[in-house]
């Protein structure tokens, strides 16, 4: 009697970094085989691994959900978006004719010039198809939750409002330092500190943020830029979320670090005043950051 095949069920226990028993696995690979058969369907000739999706799949639902919870997911864009991620040729056509027409219906009301157009369908293709060695191409980090053309429409049109900002010449001195933590209601000492150090702060984040490994730098862009969560870092890079986490707090950890050290040379305060500083500047790293990084990264 032949053995059941189960490396869908067991591609997918692996990615969530779980264990099951061997009564388990035959129902879930059911599961899944409809699953990825539901997949296929819309893309003939794209054929991307079974383990290959259904691991991506795991990595998307996240630790918590139920393995039932991915017949929620837009399960054919998740397919292309993936095998698109990983360079098919035939996936990377189908993306093409499917959904760079977006580009223009989104960006329309704008009235991008032509060579504007052309710049942010090129933009598009380089961030979602193609990716560096630091930053896979960000379809891999596509959640699956909505259709992806709504996904690309949204990209499509942060990147030609990026476009038009670069172009239009407008001052950013204001989102790229210590004004940006600014709040009504700051205590006399901490407005002056905010006011008064601004350019120490400003140069020593951007030292920070230059002495960081390329990675690092990645992984707060698209945390505090693009907005992905956990569970999509550790989709776009391939790993569980707890890794993604570990990578994203080991950013933040080492930036602030550095802030500090640079700005204990810099600045003469007694200690009560420095570290009110960077009281701030820990506690409202997540209001700030996204705004500092995006005239740093730019």
């Amino acid at each position: 009697m032949s053995t059941p095949d189960v490396s869908l069920a067991q591609a997918f226990v692996a990615a969530r970094g779980a264990s099951a028993t061997p009564e388990s696995l035959p129902p879930l690979q059911e599961r899944l085989a409809r699953a990825l058969a539901a997949a296929r369907g819309p893309w003939p000739g794209v054929e991307l691994e079974g383990p290959r999706f259904v691991s991506h799949l795991a990595r998307l639902l996240g630790g918590d959900a139920p393995s039932e919870d991915v017949e929620k997911l837009n399960l054919s864009d998740v397919y292309l978006a993936r095998a698109a991620a990983d360079g098919l040729p035939s996936a990377l056509q189908a993306f093409e004719a499917r959904f760079l027409p977006e580009v223009d219906a989104a960006v329309a009301r704008l009235k991008l010039p032509p060579t504007g157009l052309d710049e942010v369908r090129q933009l598009l293709r380089q961030r979602m198809l193609v990716g560096s060695a630091e930053a896979p191409a960000r379809l891999a980090a596509y959640p699956g939750t909505g259709p992806l053309s709504g996904w690309v429409r949204a990209a499509a049109l942060w990147l030609a409002l990026d476009w038009q900002r670069q172009r239009g010449g407008q001052a950013q001195a204001e989102d790229s330092d210590l004004s940006v933590l600014m709040a009504p209601g700051d205590d006399p000492e901490l407005a002056y500190l905010k006011t008064t150090y601004r350019a120490e702060f400003n140069a020593s984040f951007s030292s920070a943020l230059a002495s960081l490994e390329p990675r690092q730098r990645n992984f707060l862009r698209l945390k505090y830029l693009d907005g992905l969560s956990i569970d999509q870092l550790g989709a776009l890079y391939g790993v569980h979320r707890s890794t993604a986490a570990r990578w994203v707090v080991g950013a933040q950890e080492a930036l602030l670090q550095e802030t500090r050290r640079l700005l204990t040379e810099k600045l003469r305060l007694t200690r009560s005043q420095l570290d009110s500083v960077l009281r701030l500047i820990s506690s409202q790293l997540d209001v700030s950051l996204s705004r500092l990084l995006r005239s740093r990264l730019d």
